[in-house]
């Protein structure tokens, strides 16, 4: 009888792994972003990190494959196992190790950034770069002429069900703990059908990584970090992490880890209230886009017909009712959607649009303070009607950089509306309409019959003639507007987390450019062109990313939707350009000029739509640009000469691409040229590679 040729079940297991660790790659970037204040960069330093140590991984595998010790289902097993408990486990410690290793509260600077990322990232990257190429070795145990592709494109269609489950199914209903667990547990099934894998060993080490994965569920809350106080609140939001922190009597709302709303701020709230408010006769309308503590009850004051509260995340306002941080009265409608996209779809005319948000220190935040937003905010003001926001105040001396964001702001502003006034406080607030703002705020109030505590009785020290002139003063009209392609405050709050912290970005750019240098100069010419096929693959997801961030702000929930669609097109696009049987230089170089094109087409769609351009158009982008980066794979490979150490080449050079793409956009085009320029400048690395593969000698 003739005996089936099977793989032993090794497909199902690489393909619940490449589910596991996409869900759990997402996972961390969540939690990385909770513990560092929403910093878009952090992604970058994630996917840096992930693609340097998933190539150690797959190093070392090679590096075992050539010795004398025998792969096996066995050790595949216990290796998956292991996996799953550290993937627990390093949740834990990013958790956990955040405040013990820094300053609890404190703001923490780029290289102390990057070194926490990799350490914490470091167990779990390497062991899943490992298992894949060993996984290969297993079943060719078996079988010795199984074919090395199938194994990455199960793996593949691993990471685009996992992704696609994590975005579209997990994110919406579970805690980061209950999705490790529910994403685990496919890979758990799938060794237990690995042939050759079950014995005492493996049972007791499946056990005991059940058991890991339960204890992080029942012991969810236990494992955040330690807040100053009790907390009386946590839940996990699609758009973010959410915990209420009661001390001294006084309430906390902290969102991904920023202390964004205290139950008692009366000085804030006045001034956020009564600087503008006071401006308007008889304000009737109003909308808050999202508020201080007391902010509410101040508005309330003014008796106004209707008020409009406008959170992009529902579960945040109940919050906020819940524990009093937003008081209710007449007139109070919340409306749980994107302030943008609701002053978009909305007619509504108001008297006045506070904007209570914090300092525009992420692309999440910057949105609200841009040209596109005072355009938007412009038009549904009443003739009288005022627009305030406001920064982190000032003393009498203003730094270089503090006066470059200030000005920018207000240079943005004056474009449209015709007075713009800077008004010193506790934070420095911006007042904007077409008729003159007045700055005796506290005899307006005294006219309306409103009453303060601190206007009235602390606020004359402060709030001078003199002040109020010098800070306007200081305003440089020069300094370029802040818009959405090219936010000018994300360059500068870029560069001031280098000056605070007394660091460069030079040094590690400099280290990193000799290293790139000399890779380039000992590696082909069709790796090459794979090494900037990997560049521009990871270098558009992170423009997408970053343009999603700058115009629908909720990045939080949509990461594993644009993983996703860049990762699910790369393996059609593999199967497309391994078909073609001759013409692979040509076919190469088509794949070149066709992303190159499409670099342009997304540019010039960025210039035209601008804050209009639909999400849609974001993921098929992302799809149709992970195909031409796949399909370019198999052709660069027969040009290289399809052996093993070709291979072995190829994605090392498809690995380092994608590892120094990621920084260069990230950390360097888009703080520095804007989106817009960063996608023109990928366009020019592919042409530059189109007429590298032009002189590609093609024996075919």
């Amino acid at each position: 009888m003739k005996k089936t040729r099977t793989d032993g079940g090794i497909r199902p297991v690489v393909v619940a792994t490449g589910i596991a660790s996409v869900a759990v790659q997402l996972v961390l970037v969540r939690e990385y972003l909770a513990q560092f204040q929403g910093n878009e960069i952090v992604i970058a330093l994630i996917f840096f990190c992930w693609l340097v140590y998933g190539g150690i991984g797959t190093a070392l595998a090679k590096t075992w494959g050539t010795g004398r010790r025998s792969p096996s289902a066995h050790k595949l097993t216990l290796l998956s196992l292991l996996l799953i408990m550290v993937g627990v486990g390093q949740v834990i410690a990013i958790r956990r190790f955040r405040d013990l290793v820094f300053i609890h509260g404190a703001s923490v600077g780029f290289y102390p950034t990057l070194g926490f990322v990799a350490v914490t990232m470091l167990p779990y990257a390497v062991l899943v770069g490992f298992v894949l190429p060993y996984s290969l070795m297993v079943v060719r145990q078996r079988m010795a002429d199984y074919p090395g592709n199938w194994i990455y494109m199960a793996d593949n269609a691993g990471d685009v069900a996992g992704g696609a489950l994590f975005s579209f199914v997990l994110v919406h209903w579970l805690t980061p703990f209950q999705l490790l667990l529910a994403v685990h547990l496919p890979l758990l099934v799938a060794l237990w059908r690995l042939d050759g894998a079950v014995c005492r060993t493996t049972v007791i080490a499946g056990l005991l990584s059940m058991m890991v994965l339960t204890a992080g569920c029942v012991w969810e809350e236990s494992w955040l970090p330690f807040r100053e106080g009790r907390r009386v609140f946590y839940a996990e939001s699609r758009y973010g992490r959410i915990e209420v922190v009661e001390s001294q009597g006084q309430a906390t709302l902290f969102s991904d880890g920023v202390p964004r709303l205290f139950s008692h701020d009366p000085v804030l709230a006045e001034q956020c209230v009564h600087l503008p408010l006071a401006q308007v006769d008889h304000p009737r309308r109003l909308l808050l886009v999202s508020a201080v503590g007391g902010m509410a009850a101040e508005v309330a004051k003014y008796q106004p017909e209707r008020v409009d509260y406008v959170e992009l995340d529902p579960m945040v306002a109940k919050v906020q009712q819940r524990f009093g941080l937003l008081e209710s009265f007449a007139g109070l409608k919340i409306i749980a959607q994107d302030a943008r996209a609701y002053l978009a779809s909305t007619s509504m005319q108001y008297d006045a649009i506070l904007i209570g948000l914090p300092e525009p220190e992420t692309y999440q935040v910057n949105r609200f303070f841009t040209s596109e937003f005072f355009a938007l905010a412009n038009q549904h003001l009443a003739a009288d009607g005022v627009l305030s926001f406001g920064i982190q105040g000032v003393e009498n001396y203003i730094s270089d950089r503090r006066r470059q964001t200030l000005s920018s702001l207000a240079n943005t502003a004056r474009r449209y509306f015709q007075h713009v006034c800077l008004m010193p406080g506790q934070r420095l607030i911006f007042v904007c309409r077409h008729r003159p703002v007045r700055t005796d705020i506290a005899r307006l109030l005294e006219k309306k019959k409103i009453e303060t505590d601190y206007i009235r009785r602390y606020f004359e020290g402060d709030f001078t003639a003199q002040r109020i002139r010098e800070l306007n003063a200081a305003v440089d009209a020069g300094v370029p507007l802040n818009v959405d392609l090219f936010p000018r405050l994300m360059r500068l709050s870029f560069v001031d987390w280098f000056a605070q912290h007394d660091e460069s970005p030079w040094g590690f750019a400099l280290v990193l450019a000799v290293v790139s240098l000399v890779y380039l100069l000992r590696i082909s010419r069709p790796q090459w062109v794979l090494m900037t096929t990997g560049c521009i693959n990871i270098g558009a997801e992170m423009v997408t990313i970053f343009t999603f961030q700058a115009l629908y702000g909720y990045i939080y929930l949509q990461i594993g939707v644009l993983v996703t669609v860049f990762l699910a097109g790369l393996l059609p696009g593999a199967w497309v350009g391994g078909r073609i049987a001759g013409g692979h230089r040509r076919a190469l170089m088509a794949g070149d000029l066709l992303l190159c094109l499409l670099l342009l087409f997304f540019a010039g769609l960025l210039v035209v739509a601008r804050s209009y351009l639909p999400a849609g158009v974001l993921y098929g982008f992302g799809l149709v640009i992970s195909f031409f980066c796949g399909f370019q794979f198999p052709l660069a490979l027969a040009l290289s000469g399809n052996d093993a150490t070709a291979v072995a080449s190829s994605f090392s050079a498809d690995l380092v691409g994608a590892a120094g793409g990621v920084l260069l956009v990230s950390l360097v085009l888009i703080p520095f040229l804007g989106l817009l320029w960063s996608t023109l400048t990928l366009a020019l690395i592919k042409l530059i590679s189109f007429s590298i593969a032009g002189s590609i000698h093609d024996p075919h």
